[in-house]
């Protein structure tokens, strides 16, 4: 199943459950929780099903952080608030970005007002959430450890990053 589609259908039928709270709480202080619950259903679960497969990948290795790895994974996406884009928008945005990804980065605009404006700044938090979450992080006092591997989770891999960043980048693409 292409991988849009399984993602389209992960959103529709998206749940939290008791065990997800539990394991959210084990990683994440109260403070921290509020920017995941910030997130909207479908993306709360994404980040769920990312940590998960992170911690899965991790393997117990001894150079990985797994604490570190899982808070970096339920947080990666805060950039994204719920009620901020609609699921229209959120589609339209992922068609536009295979067709014309260029075009469509430079399209982008934050702010929000009528249905082109929506468009566009769905478009932006697309390309954005990553700075954008980590903005809201730093202004929190977050680590800078964190926010840095949040900051490049869609960036290119580059030579000497941290090993958590290499894992929810890879756990990222698979979910």
């Amino acid at each position: 199943m292409n991988k849009r589609v399984k993602q389209f259908f992960s959103a529709i039928t998206a749940r939290i459950e008791a065990s997800d709270q539990n394991f959210i709480a084990n990683y994440l202080s109260t403070a921290e929780a509020k920017f995941f619950y910030q997130m909207n259903l479908p993306d709360q679960r994404h980040a769920l099903n990312v940590a998960y497969t992170a911690l899965e990948l991790a393997g117990g290795q001894k150079q990985v952080d797994q604490e570190l790895l899982i808070k970096c994974a339920l947080l990666h996406d805060v950039g994204k608030v719920k009620g901020d884009v609609s699921t229209a928008d959120k589609i339209i945005t992922v068609i536009l970005d295979k067709a014309a990804p260029g075009w469509a980065k430079s399209w982008g605009r934050p702010g929000r007002g009528g249905k082109l404006s929506n468009l566009r700044h769905a478009v932006y938090i697309y390309y954005h959430h990553a700075a954008r979450g980590t903005e809201m992080l730093s202004a929190a006092g977050m680590s800078p450890q964190v926010t840095e591997i949040i900051a490049k989770h869609h960036e290119a891999p580059a030579v000497g990053e941290p090993p958590e960043l290499t894992l929810l980048r890879t756990a990222d693409n698979l979910n």
